[in-house]
């Protein structure tokens, strides 16, 4: 029943923001200035400027993900002070830049829910083409969602799992309080360890019991955006004491 109302809703969602969006005369797009109705991205930039295909083809860092220029296949910072240690590689979809800064602050900043849908579009196909079916979202710090109304990983996730059948196993709950987003990169990397712990045994034994096959496997640690790596690397330490299998980081956005 969860997932039908989920869908349900999100279907009338969409439709009001359809029909709202005609009577206004539409949006115009973020990255053509064309009209667009539903999402602030316009379907021809959709499919021309979002090829999920084409964006995991960029050369990036082999561990922290971050686009790189050079002939190494690691970078700069990864070589003489890395972050990543826990987790296989980082995996992001989108460059903090030009128009996907507006998306992220679109979607975080002014809660423009319909991007959810979208943003959902992108991770699954760049997890399908990472071949992973199995997916770990980031939790949200305490008392989040009762504040907020929604978290945006817990949303992203249910589109995941409801909509394009990815298994979503909720192995891990946050202990601080503190946004990141408040915290320079010195007190981000000092988290690590101490913000993102595993969940009671029995919730444990709970979600691991919906993974199907043998293990080792493959998991995606689902996450909007990475600027340090300290939320995943935190992630990823809790997750390796599962010893599950390989954890890749799949995030929306990351900051160069």
């Amino acid at each position: 029943m969860t997932k039908f109302l989920f869908l349900f809703k999100s279907y009338v969602k969409h439709l009001l923001r359809f029909v709202f969006a005609l009577i206004s005369s539409g949006n115009d797009c973020i990255v053509c200035g064309n009209k667009t109705y539903v999402y602030p991205v316009c379907k021809k930039c959709i499919n021309q400027r979002f090829d999920i295909k084409k964006l995991l083809s960029v050369r990036r860092c082999s561990i922290c993900g971050k686009e790189i220029l050079t002939e190494s296949d690691i970078c700069l910072k990864c070589k003489e002070t890395p972050v990543i240690k826990s987790l296989n590689k980082v995996v992001p979809i989108l460059s903090y830049r030009l128009w996907n800064r507006n998306l992220l602050f679109l979607w975080k900043i002014l809660s423009i829910r319909s991007l959810s849908g979208l943003l959902a579009k992108f991770m699954s196909r760049a997890l399908n083409e990472l071949g992973i079916k199995y997916i770990i979202p980031v939790p949200p710090r305490p008392g989040k969602i009762a504040e907020n109304g929604w978290d945006q990983i817990d949303e992203l996730c249910k589109y995941l799992e409801y909509k394009y059948g990815f298994t979503v196993l909720h192995l891990l709950e946050r202990r601080n309080v503190i946004q990141q987003k408040k915290l320079d990169r010195q007190n981000r990397l000092k988290t690590i360890g101490s913000s993102y712990v595993l969940v009671s045994e029995e919730k444990l034994k709970k979600e691991i019991k919906k993974i199907k096959g043998e293990f080792p496997l493959v998991f995606a640690l689902i996450d909007d955006v990475s600027t340090t790596g300290a939320t995943l690397e935190s992630c990823a330490q809790s997750l390796k004491q599962l010893n599950l299998g390989e954890v890749v980081g799949v995030t929306i956005f990351n900051v160069d």
